[in-house]
């Protein structure tokens, strides 16, 4: 079974969706996380420089950082001044970033488009993503917004996983802060190289 980090690392994998995506809208929103009945919450942020979100779990506090155009993923680990740098094509970087490890899956998935719904007053395109090698599994079912650039609900159907979602609530147009987007000063900075591939589906 999946742990709440692996879950949440995982939980936006389908930002993209499919759609053609020229930039992040602005925004912070609560996401509210669902695992087997455990709800947990987390902050997003969004900005043109890209995404960030925040975190805490058995006391410890993280937060991922993903910048348009960057070739790494930072990891920020507050508690411990501490940040994790890997490349965006490693299996670190697609566990933690939504972006990269969307393209890993939808190579292996087909993504159908079922309409529009709204989701906490929000209008969405409701989507699926099914798998290539075994037709009849459904991966992913998610409700993406077109104003926002960015998923409003998504459900997890794969094996270990049912009963996990995400949804977004609490959107807010925010002005962004680019010191969200960096590294602080005073964190130790460490690199990790790439990682095997996650297995086909």
């Amino acid at each position: 079974m999946k742990t709440t980090k692996q879950f949440i690392q995982l939980t936006l994998i389908l930002i993209l969706s499919g759609l053609s995506i020229n930039g992040f809208a602005q925004f912070t929103a609560d996401m509210v996380f669902n695992n087997t009945g455990q709800e947990k919450q987390f902050k997003v942020y969004s900005a043109e420089a890209g995404y960030r979100y925040e975190f805490e779990e058995r006391g410890n506090k993280s937060a991922i950082i993903v910048k348009n155009g960057s070739k790494d993923v930072v990891i920020l680990m507050p508690d411990q001044k501490m940040a994790i740098k890997s490349p965006a094509g490693s299996q670190m970087s697609m566990n933690n970033d939504p972006i990269k490890v969307f393209e890993k899956y939808e190579e292996q998935g087909i993504l159908k488009k079922e309409g529009n719904e709204t989701i906490n007053g929000i209008v969405c395109t409701k989507s699926t993503l099914w798998s290539k090698k075994n037709p009849g599994q459904k991966m992913y079912t998610l409700w993406y917004s077109e104003k926002y650039k960015f998923p409003m609900k998504i459900i997890d159907h794969m094996e270990g996983s049912e009963g996990s979602s995400m949804e977004m609530k609490n959107v807010k147009y925010w002005k962004p802060d680019n010191s969200k987007f960096e590294i602080p000063n005073n964190y130790q900075v460490m690199s990790m190289p790439g990682m095997p591939d996650i297995p086909q589906m």
